[in-house]
Protein backbone atom coordinates (compact mmCIF):
# COMPACT_ATOMS: atom_id res chain seq x y z
CA UNK A 1 0.00 0.00 0.00
CA UNK A 2 2.76 2.20 0.77
CA UNK A 3 4.28 1.59 -2.34
CA UNK A 4 0.91 2.44 -4.34
CA UNK A 5 0.38 6.00 -2.26
CA UNK A 6 4.32 6.58 -3.31
CA UNK A 7 3.47 5.77 -7.33
CA UNK A 8 0.09 7.93 -6.99
CA UNK A 9 1.84 10.70 -5.18
CA UNK A 10 4.38 10.86 -7.67
CA UNK A 11 2.39 10.23 -10.79
CA UNK A 12 0.46 13.68 -9.30
CA UNK A 13 3.48 15.30 -9.73
CA UNK A 14 4.19 14.24 -13.19
CA UNK A 15 0.86 15.39 -13.83
CA UNK A 16 1.77 19.08 -12.45
CA UNK A 17 5.02 19.59 -14.11
CA UNK A 18 3.56 18.99 -17.46
CA UNK A 19 3.57 22.60 -19.01
CA UNK A 20 0.15 24.37 -19.04
CA UNK A 21 0.15 24.49 -22.62
CA UNK A 22 0.54 21.15 -23.02
CA UNK A 23 -3.04 20.28 -20.91
CA UNK A 24 -5.23 22.62 -22.73
CA UNK A 25 -7.19 22.29 -25.50
CA UNK A 26 -6.07 22.98 -29.38
CA UNK A 27 -6.57 26.24 -30.39
CA UNK A 28 -7.28 27.06 -34.33
CA UNK A 29 -6.42 29.93 -35.29
CA UNK A 30 -6.52 32.24 -38.41
CA UNK A 31 -3.85 34.66 -39.13
CA UNK A 32 -4.51 37.62 -41.79
CA UNK A 33 -1.40 38.89 -43.92
CA UNK A 34 -1.24 39.79 -47.50
CA UNK A 35 -0.93 38.05 -50.88
CA UNK A 36 1.24 35.00 -51.30
CA UNK A 37 4.85 36.99 -52.57
CA UNK A 38 4.49 39.18 -50.16
CA UNK A 39 7.03 40.27 -47.02
CA UNK A 40 4.03 39.60 -44.92
CA UNK A 41 2.76 36.33 -46.05
CA UNK A 42 6.49 35.11 -45.55
CA UNK A 43 6.53 36.92 -41.74
CA UNK A 44 2.96 35.34 -40.84
CA UNK A 45 4.17 31.60 -41.96
CA UNK A 46 7.34 31.67 -40.50
CA UNK A 47 6.48 33.12 -37.17
CA UNK A 48 3.46 30.31 -37.23
CA UNK A 49 6.34 27.45 -37.57
CA UNK A 50 8.00 29.42 -35.06
CA UNK A 51 4.88 29.65 -32.63
CA UNK A 52 2.83 26.32 -33.16
CA UNK A 53 4.96 24.26 -31.30
CA UNK A 54 4.50 25.93 -28.39
CA UNK A 55 0.85 25.97 -28.05
CA UNK A 56 -1.54 23.20 -27.30
CA UNK A 57 -0.86 19.56 -28.89
CA UNK A 58 -2.88 19.35 -31.96
CA UNK A 59 -3.19 23.16 -32.33
CA UNK A 60 -2.83 25.20 -36.40
CA UNK A 61 -2.24 28.75 -37.63
CA UNK A 62 -3.54 28.79 -41.06
CA UNK A 63 -1.98 32.13 -42.77
CA UNK A 64 -4.35 33.96 -45.01
CA UNK A 65 -2.78 35.44 -48.21
CA UNK A 66 -5.98 38.50 -47.54
CA UNK A 67 -6.28 41.11 -46.95
CA UNK A 68 -3.92 43.91 -46.08
CA UNK A 69 -3.44 46.58 -43.32
CA UNK A 70 -6.33 48.18 -43.57
CA UNK A 71 -8.52 44.65 -44.07
CA UNK A 72 -6.63 42.41 -41.61
CA UNK A 73 -8.20 44.99 -38.88
CA UNK A 74 -11.57 44.06 -40.43
CA UNK A 75 -11.06 40.60 -40.38
CA UNK A 76 -10.47 40.32 -36.59
CA UNK A 77 -12.68 42.84 -35.82
CA UNK A 78 -15.59 40.91 -37.65
CA UNK A 79 -14.07 37.29 -36.29
CA UNK A 80 -13.25 36.56 -39.79
CA UNK A 81 -9.72 35.91 -38.12
CA UNK A 82 -7.54 36.18 -34.53
CA UNK A 83 -4.80 37.65 -35.93
CA UNK A 84 -3.51 39.82 -38.52
CA UNK A 85 -0.59 41.56 -40.05
CA UNK A 86 -1.00 45.64 -39.97
CA UNK A 87 1.19 48.78 -39.56
CA UNK A 88 0.69 51.18 -36.49
CA UNK A 89 0.11 53.70 -38.41
CA UNK A 90 -2.73 51.66 -39.76
CA UNK A 91 -4.08 50.64 -36.54
CA UNK A 92 -4.09 53.67 -34.47
CA UNK A 93 -6.70 54.15 -36.81
CA UNK A 94 -8.61 51.34 -36.43
CA UNK A 95 -8.16 51.40 -33.00
CA UNK A 96 -9.21 54.82 -32.32
CA UNK A 97 -11.94 55.01 -34.70
CA UNK A 98 -10.65 57.75 -37.47
CA UNK A 99 -9.48 58.29 -41.18
CA UNK A 100 -10.39 54.88 -42.74
CA UNK A 101 -12.42 53.47 -40.27
CA UNK A 102 -15.52 55.01 -39.08
CA UNK A 103 -15.88 53.52 -35.29
CA UNK A 104 -13.66 51.82 -33.19
CA UNK A 105 -13.14 48.30 -33.63
CA UNK A 106 -12.97 47.67 -30.13
CA UNK A 107 -12.42 43.57 -30.55
CA UNK A 108 -8.60 44.16 -31.65
CA UNK A 109 -5.92 44.19 -29.29
CA UNK A 110 -2.24 44.72 -29.71
CA UNK A 111 0.14 41.69 -29.73
CA UNK A 112 3.44 42.91 -30.52
CA UNK A 113 5.10 45.49 -32.31
CA UNK A 114 8.13 47.03 -34.77
CA UNK A 115 8.57 44.16 -36.35
CA UNK A 116 10.23 45.68 -39.43
CA UNK A 117 10.59 49.21 -41.25
CA UNK A 118 8.45 49.61 -44.33
CA UNK A 119 8.83 52.48 -46.50
CA UNK A 120 6.31 54.37 -48.82
CA UNK A 121 8.08 54.03 -52.57
CA UNK A 122 7.07 54.30 -56.10
CA UNK A 123 8.98 52.81 -58.76
CA UNK A 124 8.68 53.68 -61.77
CA UNK A 125 10.23 52.95 -65.27
CA UNK A 126 12.86 55.76 -66.88
CA UNK A 127 10.80 55.25 -70.33
CA UNK A 128 8.11 56.39 -68.61
CA UNK A 129 9.39 60.14 -67.94
CA UNK A 130 8.09 60.82 -65.02
CA UNK A 131 10.69 61.82 -62.62
CA UNK A 132 8.86 62.99 -59.09
CA UNK A 133 5.32 62.65 -57.32
CA UNK A 134 4.03 65.33 -58.81
CA UNK A 135 4.00 64.21 -62.68
CA UNK A 136 1.71 61.58 -60.97
CA UNK A 137 -0.33 63.78 -59.52
CA UNK A 138 -0.55 66.00 -62.79
CA UNK A 139 -1.35 63.05 -65.26
CA UNK A 140 2.15 63.85 -66.95
CA UNK A 141 2.15 61.38 -70.26
CA UNK A 142 -0.85 59.60 -69.02
CA UNK A 143 1.20 57.69 -66.32
CA UNK A 144 0.11 54.52 -65.33
CA UNK A 145 0.69 53.89 -61.66
CA UNK A 146 -0.29 50.02 -60.03
CA UNK A 147 -0.81 49.49 -56.31
CA UNK A 148 -2.67 47.20 -54.04
CA UNK A 149 -6.22 46.82 -53.89
CA UNK A 150 -8.12 48.85 -51.39
CA UNK A 151 -7.83 47.56 -48.13
CA UNK A 152 -4.15 48.04 -48.61
CA UNK A 153 -1.85 50.50 -46.63
CA UNK A 154 0.47 51.14 -50.34
CA UNK A 155 -2.92 52.21 -51.93
CA UNK A 156 -3.48 53.97 -48.36
CA UNK A 157 -0.30 55.82 -48.44
CA UNK A 158 -1.35 56.57 -52.41
CA UNK A 159 -4.35 58.25 -51.66
CA UNK A 160 -3.18 60.34 -49.26
CA UNK A 161 -0.34 61.41 -50.71
CA UNK A 162 -2.27 62.35 -54.22
CA UNK A 163 -4.77 64.56 -51.61
CA UNK A 164 -1.53 66.80 -50.24
CA UNK A 165 -0.59 67.58 -53.79
CA UNK A 166 -4.23 68.54 -54.38
CA UNK A 167 -5.01 65.57 -56.41
CA UNK A 168 -6.98 62.48 -56.54
CA UNK A 169 -7.38 59.46 -58.49
CA UNK A 170 -10.32 60.94 -60.03
CA UNK A 171 -8.80 63.76 -60.88
CA UNK A 172 -5.74 62.22 -62.38
CA UNK A 173 -7.94 60.02 -64.66
CA UNK A 174 -9.11 63.47 -65.44
CA UNK A 175 -5.99 64.23 -66.82
CA UNK A 176 -5.32 61.09 -68.51
CA UNK A 177 -3.57 59.02 -65.89
CA UNK A 178 -4.89 56.27 -64.33
CA UNK A 179 -3.91 54.74 -60.52
CA UNK A 180 -5.05 51.05 -60.67
CA UNK A 181 -5.21 49.13 -57.29
CA UNK A 182 -4.69 45.66 -58.42
CA UNK A 183 -2.95 42.21 -57.48
CA UNK A 184 0.95 42.90 -56.94
CA UNK A 185 1.30 39.06 -58.24
CA UNK A 186 2.36 40.08 -61.79
CA UNK A 187 3.29 44.15 -61.58
CA UNK A 188 6.42 43.28 -62.45
CA UNK A 189 5.93 41.33 -66.53
CA UNK A 190 2.81 44.32 -66.69
CA UNK A 191 5.28 46.63 -66.53
CA UNK A 192 7.69 44.91 -68.68
CA UNK A 193 5.24 44.40 -71.05
CA UNK A 194 4.46 48.22 -71.52
CA UNK A 195 0.83 47.79 -69.65
CA UNK A 196 1.57 50.27 -66.81
CA UNK A 197 4.17 52.73 -65.96
CA UNK A 198 5.59 51.76 -62.15
CA UNK A 199 3.87 50.32 -58.98
CA UNK A 200 3.86 52.36 -55.33
CA UNK A 201 3.60 50.60 -52.00
CA UNK A 202 4.82 49.97 -48.94
CA UNK A 203 8.49 47.97 -49.00
CA UNK A 204 11.07 46.67 -47.07
CA UNK A 205 14.34 45.89 -48.03
CA UNK A 206 14.68 42.77 -49.24
CA UNK A 207 10.76 43.03 -50.69
CA UNK A 208 9.77 40.26 -52.89
CA UNK A 209 7.40 42.34 -55.46
CA UNK A 210 9.74 45.28 -55.25
CA UNK A 211 12.99 43.48 -55.84
CA UNK A 212 11.03 41.05 -59.05
CA UNK A 213 9.71 45.02 -60.30
CA UNK A 214 13.20 46.54 -60.05
CA UNK A 215 15.16 43.40 -61.28
CA UNK A 216 12.89 42.73 -64.49
CA UNK A 217 12.43 47.07 -65.57
CA UNK A 218 14.44 49.39 -65.78
CA UNK A 219 13.14 51.73 -63.02
CA UNK A 220 13.96 54.78 -60.60
CA UNK A 221 12.72 55.49 -56.89
CA UNK A 222 10.91 58.55 -56.52
CA UNK A 223 11.51 61.29 -53.76
CA UNK A 224 8.34 62.62 -51.35
CA UNK A 225 8.62 66.18 -51.53
CA UNK A 226 9.23 67.86 -48.12
CA UNK A 227 5.78 69.46 -47.66
CA UNK A 228 4.43 66.30 -48.39
CA UNK A 229 6.25 64.30 -46.07
CA UNK A 230 5.39 66.71 -43.43
CA UNK A 231 1.73 66.18 -44.11
CA UNK A 232 2.44 62.79 -43.92
CA UNK A 233 3.73 63.01 -40.38
CA UNK A 234 1.32 65.72 -39.36
CA UNK A 235 -1.77 64.96 -40.68
CA UNK A 236 -1.64 60.68 -40.65
CA UNK A 237 0.88 59.43 -38.36
CA UNK A 238 3.61 58.41 -40.80
CA UNK A 239 7.19 58.75 -39.58
CA UNK A 240 10.33 60.48 -41.56
CA UNK A 241 12.82 57.54 -43.13
CA UNK A 242 15.08 57.92 -45.74
CA UNK A 243 16.05 54.94 -48.06
CA UNK A 244 19.40 53.86 -47.76
CA UNK A 245 21.47 53.72 -51.14
CA UNK A 246 21.50 50.86 -53.18
CA UNK A 247 18.54 49.21 -50.65
CA UNK A 248 16.81 48.34 -54.47
CA UNK A 249 18.04 47.91 -57.92
CA UNK A 250 18.46 51.23 -60.12
CA UNK A 251 18.63 53.38 -56.61
CA UNK A 252 22.05 54.67 -56.37
CA UNK A 253 21.30 57.86 -54.02
CA UNK A 254 19.40 57.38 -50.58
CA UNK A 255 15.67 58.60 -51.71
CA UNK A 256 13.69 60.51 -48.72
CA UNK A 257 9.92 59.54 -47.95
CA UNK A 258 7.93 57.87 -44.78
CA UNK A 259 8.09 54.89 -43.29
CA UNK A 260 5.47 52.77 -41.34
CA UNK A 261 6.30 50.01 -39.15
CA UNK A 262 4.59 45.97 -39.33
CA UNK A 263 2.99 45.04 -35.89
CA UNK A 264 0.70 41.98 -35.13
CA UNK A 265 -2.79 42.59 -33.90
CA UNK A 266 -5.41 39.99 -32.25
CA UNK A 267 -8.54 39.38 -31.04
CA UNK A 268 -9.63 40.19 -27.74
CA UNK A 269 -11.59 37.04 -27.58
CA UNK A 270 -7.64 34.66 -27.65
CA UNK A 271 -7.06 33.40 -24.68
CA UNK A 272 -4.29 34.78 -22.12
CA UNK A 273 -2.24 32.16 -22.42
CA UNK A 274 -2.27 31.94 -26.21
CA UNK A 275 -1.40 35.41 -26.54
CA UNK A 276 1.32 34.82 -24.55
CA UNK A 277 2.99 32.31 -25.90
CA UNK A 278 3.15 34.19 -29.09
CA UNK A 279 5.10 37.30 -27.43
CA UNK A 280 6.76 34.91 -25.45
CA UNK A 281 8.15 33.14 -28.12
CA UNK A 282 8.93 35.94 -31.02
CA UNK A 283 10.92 38.37 -28.26
CA UNK A 284 12.68 35.03 -26.94
CA UNK A 285 13.09 33.45 -30.48
CA UNK A 286 13.91 37.02 -31.86
CA UNK A 287 16.97 35.86 -33.94
CA UNK A 288 15.42 33.52 -35.85
CA UNK A 289 13.17 36.06 -37.47
CA UNK A 290 15.75 37.05 -39.73
CA UNK A 291 16.13 34.04 -41.20
CA UNK A 292 12.13 34.24 -42.51
CA UNK A 293 12.49 37.32 -43.92
CA UNK A 294 15.66 40.12 -44.27
CA UNK A 295 12.96 42.67 -43.31
CA UNK A 296 12.77 41.71 -39.77
CA UNK A 297 16.61 42.08 -39.28
CA UNK A 298 15.43 45.35 -38.00
CA UNK A 299 13.25 43.79 -34.71
CA UNK A 300 14.23 45.30 -31.53
CA UNK A 301 12.48 43.09 -28.49
CA UNK A 302 12.75 46.22 -26.52
CA UNK A 303 10.81 48.09 -28.40
CA UNK A 304 7.82 45.65 -28.91
CA UNK A 305 6.27 46.12 -26.54
CA UNK A 306 5.52 50.07 -26.91
CA UNK A 307 2.21 51.61 -27.83
CA UNK A 308 2.88 53.65 -30.04
CA UNK A 309 4.04 50.44 -32.20
CA UNK A 310 1.27 48.98 -31.44
CA UNK A 311 -0.99 51.88 -32.83
CA UNK A 312 -1.91 52.57 -29.66
CA UNK A 313 -4.22 49.98 -29.46
CA UNK A 314 -5.40 48.27 -25.92
CA UNK A 315 -2.46 45.51 -25.00
CA UNK A 316 -4.09 42.32 -24.99
CA UNK A 317 -3.81 41.08 -21.56
CA UNK A 318 -1.42 37.97 -22.42
CA UNK A 319 0.72 39.96 -23.94
CA UNK A 320 0.73 42.82 -21.33
CA UNK A 321 1.78 40.39 -18.32
CA UNK A 322 4.86 38.74 -20.63
CA UNK A 323 5.94 42.43 -21.72
CA UNK A 324 5.96 43.26 -17.61
CA UNK A 325 7.47 40.04 -16.33
CA UNK A 326 10.12 40.43 -19.03
CA UNK A 327 10.84 43.69 -17.53
CA UNK A 328 10.26 45.39 -20.86
CA UNK A 329 7.23 47.40 -20.43
CA UNK A 330 6.07 48.89 -16.47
Amino acid sequence: MARLTTFRAGLAAAILAVSPAAAEAPVKLRMATVGVGSAWYNYGAGIADMVRPKLPAGSSIDVLPIAGGVGNIKLIQNGEAELGISFAVTSAEGCGGFGTFKSKQDKVRGLIGGLDVYYLAAFVTKASGVTSWSDIAEGKNKFHLLTTKAGGTGEQGVRQILSLLGSSKEAVAGKGGMIEATERSGAAESIKDGQADGWAHVVTKGHPAATQITTVNDTIMLPLPEEVIKGMVEKYGWSTATVPAGTFKGQPDPIPTVMAASNILVSADVPDEVAYAFVKTIIEEAPKLSKIHAGLADFDPKKAGEASLNGNCPMHPGAAKYFKEAGLTN
